[in-house]
């Protein structure tokens, strides 16, 4: 039964050092995935953020720690009992890995054929999958005679198809254009809806997150260097790497002659801060509050909508003059009133 407040996925203290390496890939990581989430792992090369995944789905195995998929502890169970968690857990890859000589439907039936399922059950619930995912007209085609975006969703139903409670996906939608990108992810929220499914997936691409992510695992060099709600983590991110991740996620282009004037260092002049609005914030007259009760001269030089998941975003540049207090004072206001602020540069005076 889906209850979306329990624990899920249980991760402790993983270690894994590969043999020939001379640093571990992970270092102690942990975390906890809750029933019926999407958790989103983002990192740069190298991270871990792959071999993490392979170490859910037994594909790698791991030096020290533990991990707990429902009641089950993989690393204590017989084969027995790995067997029966496994069937439980789908993965999709960023390749389709199709075999080219099965239909549509014979696709998706293979790991229903190696997990023993009845025959009669196991199409019925292909079927209703194909269906789902939105292949219901195409059963009885071939993988070669279909797009990347119909094949990455017969991936899908595939992994799906041994009742799948928590389904794995790296860098899924890397081969595919931004369009079908967003249509496959939109199918990923949909399926995570309707069946409840737990979602775990790995990427580098900042949009897939800010679609269908609930969490956000950041790692480097093999550990967690932060972990929070979606929100919290692209709206007001605290470290380093995270802040590099999501450089210009939210960033429309500004005017082509203040992108020539901008400096990154400190100067006389002005300083040109983006803020992104949202949920109370937006309903707030912040800035006008700002003017009055600091005295700090705004200018707006660009502003736009975007989006968070589903939910609206108000994204708008400014500037104000580059003094230090003004500019601590500013920050401080934008930071009480949840509004995400982030300096992008610096107008020098002499060409303000």
């Amino acid at each position: 039964m889906y209850m979306p407040d329990q624990t899920f996925v249980v991760v402790q203290n993983l270690t894994k050092t590969y043999p020939a390496a001379t640093v571990p890939v992970l270092q102690k990581v942990s975390f906890e995935v809750h029933q019926g989430e999407i958790c989103s792992i983002i990192g740069r090369s190298g991270a871990g953020k792959s071999t993490l995944l392979r170490c859910l789905n037994a594909l790698e195995s791991f030096d020290s720690g533990s991990i707990q998929i429902g009641a089950a502890h993989l690393d204590q169970a017989s084969e027995k009992e790995r067997r029966a968690i496994l069937k439980e857990i789908g993965t999709v890859f960023q390749t389709f890995n199709l075999l080219s000589r099965r239909t549509v439907l014979e696709n998706i039936l293979l790991p229903a054929e190696w997990s023993g399922i009845p025959k009669d059950k196991a199409i019925k619930k292909a079927v209703f999958l194909s269906e789902k995912v939105g292949l219901g007209d195409k059963m009885s085609a071939y993988p070669s005679s279909l797009s990347g975006g119909q094949r990455q969703r017969i991936a899908i139903a595939r992994a799906l198809i041994t009742d799948t409670k928590l389904l794995l996906c790296d860098e899924f939608t890397s081969a595919l254009d931004p369009e079908t990108s967003l249509e496959i992810l939109s199918l990923l929220r949909q399926l995570n809806r309707e069946l409840g499914v737990t979602v775990v997936l790995v990427t580098h691409d900042m949009s897939v997150v800010r679609e269908v992510s609930d969490h956000v695992i950041v790692m480097e060099k093999g550990e967690i260097v932060e972990k929070g709600k979606v929100e919290e983590i692209l709206l007001q991110p605290r470290h380093e790497v995270t802040h590099t991740l999501v450089r210009g996620l939210f960033i429309k282009q500004l005017p082509n002659d203040i992108l020539k004037r901008l400096v990154p260092g400190s100067f006389p002049g002005h300083v040109l801060i983006q803020l992104v609005f949202s949920g109370s914030s937006a309903r707030q007259p912040v800035i006008a509050n700002l003017i009055r009760q600091y005295d700090v001269p705004v200018t707006i030089l660009a502003g736009s909508l975007d989006h968070l998941k589903e939910t609206s975003l108000g994204v708008l540049t400014i500037s104000i003059p580059n003094e230090l207090a003004k500019v601590a004072q500013t920050l401080d206001h934008f930071k009480v009133h949840q509004v995400a602020a982030e300096i992008l540069g610096y107008l020098p005076e002499s060409i303000c």
